[in-house]
């Protein structure tokens, strides 16, 4: 059996305004739609949720207007473990880079496989998700929950939403079991 934890970190920041209209949320779309991805994948690192919490924190400081971040542990039935982070913004350090800082950075890492490479997927891919920042934050977490549920995403979801000086920022995970 496998467990998976799927965190989705900064989930789309720029969808969270007052009273869009369909032709900004077409256009915030082909925005994030736009913006260069990277993936990074860490194997051989035995990682807590808070170290892999902070990971996904500095990696995305090392962007530049970040629209999404996807980031997913995986962890066996024989204890191994692996870590995979999608980022998507406007700007983006060099991937040999990353490397070397994470390495640097995180001692836990300095015997870990870390490899990087453009991100497959599309940021089309990750959950798009329409919140008014006129919610409180637990109405918009309400908002997150019915949606993700009406979606079919299914698993034990948390939803963590922060208001600050730079916006709102929302965080949700979603843990599920996995049998392959």
């Amino acid at each position: 059996m496998l467990r998976t934890t799927i965190a989705s970190l900064a989930l789309l920041l720029g969808t969270l305004t007052g009273c869009q209209t369909e032709p900004d949320i077409q256009a915030r779309a082909a925005e994030l739609a736009d913006m260069p991805g990277v993936a990074v994948k860490i194997a051989g690192a035995d990682l807590d949720h808070t170290q892999v919490h902070a990971i996904a924190k500095h990696l995305e400081a090392k962007a530049v207007d970040t629209g999404a971040a996807m980031v997913r542990m995986k962890k066996d039935d024989q204890g191994g473990s692996s870590l995979e982070i999608e980022l998507y913004a406007k700007s983006l350090p060099p991937a040999e880079a990353l490397t070397a800082d994470l390495k640097t950075t995180f001692p836990a890492l300095a015997d870990a496989t870390i490899t990087t490479a453009p991100a497959a997927g599309q940021v089309g891919d990750l959950p798009a998700i329409e919140v008014s920042k006129e919610l409180s934050p637990e109405e918009a977490k309400q908002e997150i929950l019915d949606q993700l549920q009406a979606d079919g995403v299914d698993g034990h979801v948390d939803v963590q939403i922060q208001d600050g000086a730079d916006g709102r920022r929302i965080e949700v995970k979603i843990e599920k079991q996995e049998v392959h």
